[in-house]
């Protein structure tokens, strides 16, 4: 083959392939709250970093909600994410408004391990959360864990959640949960679906919460994603309250460019 020919037809191979295809897979990520409360068990990308910003709407009988997340994490050692959270609210009661900063918190995600033929993926989480400000915000400090765990059925993944929370009594008290969920890609689209079903279960001999949600997660460009969800809580629809939400958000991936030095010559025997 000339040389103009080969070099035009190398060039055309390589203009076909994706630049940025490893931020292309973020669609596929289960991340907590955008927009289902299950997530999976993959920490975020050595030094790679990404902030969340989201919403969920909630109509009850009587009252009407909003409440705000911003989110900001990073890969800090591989296979290790940490993040912090600052979450808003406000909720409408009759004529009145309670409005406040439910907490501010921070999680450390470490994968344990990653999914083989035999094994599902497994993680676990920590995290702690501050004190609220407002009618609403939280009275005292809470902690809490969680394991997780991710097994590929072809292209549909299936994550398991189950962890503890400690709470005052003012805020609850101590609950368990426990969450089962699912996303699948569609087609050649990158865009997923993913619903879950989520539990938290009180120590005290309060009602158990239940949720189910579905949503969808859309790659809206390289580094984007846009999540949209619908939820519902089944305790209170049985218990006559029609209660809905519907969640909102956008996430977005950039890197800060570090310096690892040289790759070493390696020695030839």
């Amino acid at each position: 083959m000339k040389r103009p020919a080969y070099v035009l037809s190398v060039s055309l191979v390589l203009a076909a392939q994706p630049h940025v295809g490893w931020a292309q897979e973020d669609f596929r990520a289960a991340d907590l709250d955008r927009p289902i409360r299950v997530e999976d068990a993959y920490p975020i990308k050595f030094r790679e970093w990404e902030f969340e910003i989201g919403s969920r709407g909630t109509l009850e009988e009587g009252s009407r909600g909003l409440h705000g997340i911003l989110e900001v994490k990073t890969g800090v050692f591989r296979n290790t994410q940490f993040g912090i959270e600052v979450e808003s609210a406000v909720r409408t009661l009759g004529s009145g408004a309670d409005t406040g900063l439910e907490s501010a918190s921070a999680h450390l995600l470490y994968g344990i391990r990653r999914e083989t033929v035999s094994l599902p993926a497994m993680a676990i989480r920590l995290e702690g959360a501050t004190p609220g400000t407002g009618a609403i915000g939280h009275e005292d400090a809470q902690f809490g864990f969680k394991g997780i765990v991710t097994r590929s059925f072809g292209r549909l993944r299936r994550h398991g959640n189950g962890g503890y929370t400690v709470a005052s009594r003012a805020d609850g008290g101590d609950f368990w949960r426990v969450g089962l969920g699912s996303d699948y890609p569609l087609g050649l689209f990158s865009r997923a679906v993913l619903a879950d079903v989520y539990v938290e279960i009180p120590t005290s001999q309060a009602r158990s919460r239940v949720w189910v949600e579905v949503g969808t997660r859309v790659q809206v460009s390289n580094w984007s994603v846009l999540d949209l969800g619908l939820s519902t809580r089944l305790d209170e629809w049985d218990a006559g309250n029609a209660n809905v939400e519907l969640v909102v958000g956008f996430s977005r991936v950039f890197g800060i460019q570090g310096n690892v030095g040289p790759y070493p010559n390696p020695t030839i025997r």
